[in-house]
């Protein structure tokens, strides 16, 4: 089966006929080896071949190759190293020589998943185009889940795949060790389609309340809206399906190419852009001004640095490149919303009762590596911490990657744990009560090993922990 490239054109050259990755981008890495410190593989390994430097070169390898194979996928030693990169991007923030890593990560994998087996390739597709997008369908899963929770068959299932130690069960074996990354799942509340505001209003907000987020983590985006609110925002939710950046990361570019075409057409559809070029805005019935111009709030860092990246992604398709780029700038982490409207309500300071609360502050890696936020986040919660007396605490390592990175920690589970147990060790010497950070998977990772650790710490997303000082009554 052909590689996933759609999209992709500018890098990966085919001007030799075959698909390759475009050779300026292999060469600009001078392997100086200033990314190794920032290398979460690499510092829980100790081997070249799991850092950055040392899977460019293997990259380059499997490249010149090609000139007398063309067509061949990458041998499978090689394959797990790439495969077991994080794409946490730590090591393109830590290049001095602005190496463009994450695409040739995304290249590569995108140019190998004819490796793949037939089962799993179809398992992922299925996945990516017939589950995440499927709102009802995630829905449905999670109120299983919450059932099976209950009733306690998860915990049960678990112990007796343990007791019978069978080791030809693997697919059985494989779930009961994802058991640990699954959170109790909360009651469903639905979000609101708009909030309204009868005083003063700053402006319009739309939210992207992402699949998993919204799912697992509900109770996150209803403190979304109400810090929105607290700004004089008016908040809309419109319909919407999944970011595609699971399916991405995957190499599988044409389902997060298609899920980033059906977010732009219901977010901002072709008729705004013909309205605008006309002249017609008075006449619609929704403000294109208002289409083209206000923010699209993000809740999962994930998600927001997928739609950062469809102007990119897009590029190439001339449909859609113009209506991606406008969509990709109106797109604005949460904290990049709450920082640019400060709070117009102004709540009074308020003192915690017992002993403050210690807050350190992980920074998920696709909001401080692939974003680039990291004032807003910060600045809000020294803010929160004066309001309430609470002491922020820094966190050694606090950009370096927790071991989530979306389904990384599903199926390289050893690696996984071995970079998250780095990551608890600075936690629990901290010292903190609570972990603030911006990303469901970081949340999920996070709550693992807590509590596997047998810690009393708290995992908080950045929404929670503004909103807990003076939540709104309601929605």
């Amino acid at each position: 089966m052909a590689a996933d490239t759609t999209d992709q054109n500018r890098v990966i050259d085919l001007s030799s006929g075959a698909p390759r990755i475009a050779k300026d981008l292999l060469e600009s890495c001078i392997h100086c080896g200033l990314c190794l410190p920032a290398c979460p593989t690499y510092l829980a390994t100790g081997r070249e071949m799991e850092s950055p430097r040392g899977r460019i070169f293997l990259i380059n390898q499997w490249q010149e190759s090609l000139v007398e194979n063309p067509g061949a996928m990458m041998n499978e030693r090689a394959s797990q190293h790439i495969d077991s990169c994080l794409g946490c991007l730590g090591c393109q923030t830590a290049c001095p020589s602005g190496v463009q890593y994450e695409e040739l990560l995304n290249s590569t994998r995108a140019l190998n998943t004819a490796r793949q087996s037939v089962g799993a390739r179809a398992f992922m597709r299925f996945a990516f185009s017939e589950l995440l997008p499927h709102y009802g369908r995630l829905l449905f899963l999670g109120s299983l889940l919450r059932l099976v929770q209950m009733i306690g068959l998860d915990s049960f299932f678990v112990k007796s795949m343990k007791s019978l130690s069978m080791p030809r069960l693997k697919l059985l074996n494989r779930l009961a060790s994802w058991q640990m990354f699954v959170p109790r799942v909360p009651p469903h509340v639905t979000l609101p389609q708009k909030t309204w505001r009868s005083g003063a209003k700053k402006g319009n907000v739309q939210l992207f309340a992402g699949c998993v987020m919204d799912v697992f983590y509900n109770h996150v985006n209803h403190a979304a809206i109400r810090l929105l609110k607290k700004r004089q925002l008016v908040v809309s939710v419109p319909p919407q399906t999944c970011c595609g950046a699971l399916a991405f990361h995957a190499g599988f570019v044409d389902i997060a190419s298609q899920l980033a075409r059906q977010n732009i057409d219901l977010f901002l559809p072709a008729s705004a852009l013909a309205e605008a070029a006309e002249g017609r805005v008075e006449q619609s019935a929704v403000s294109t001004k208002d289409f083209l111009t206000e923010p699209i709030a993000v809740t999962s860092a994930g998600c927001g640095a997928m739609l950062k990246h469809y102007g990119h992604l897009l590029e190439a398709d001339s449909e859609y490149a113009e209506r991606a780029r406008l969509f990709s700038e109106r797109v604005k982490d949460l904290s990049e919303v709450l920082y640019q409207y400060q709070s117009a309500e102004g709540a009074p300071p308020c003192k915690a009762s017992g002993p403050a609360e210690k807050i350190v502050y992980h920074a998920a890696c696709h909001l401080a590596h692939a974003q680039g936020v990291r004032i807003e986040p910060a600045s809000l919660l020294s803010e929160e911490a004066a309001l309430t007396g609470a002491h922020l605490y820094d966190l050694p390592e606090a950009e370096h990657c927790c071991g989530s990175a979306g389904i990384y920690n599903l199926i390289n589970t050893e690696m996984s744990l071995a970079v998250l147990d780095r990551k608890m060790k600075f936690i629990e010497e901290s010292g903190a009560d609570v972990v603030v950070t911006s990303n469901p998977g970081c949340m999920l990772q996070l709550e693992a090993g807590i509590k596997a650790r047998g810690l009393n710490v708290k995992v908080k997303h950045l929404a929670e922990a503004l909103d807990a000082n003076d939540p709104a009554s309601g929605d």
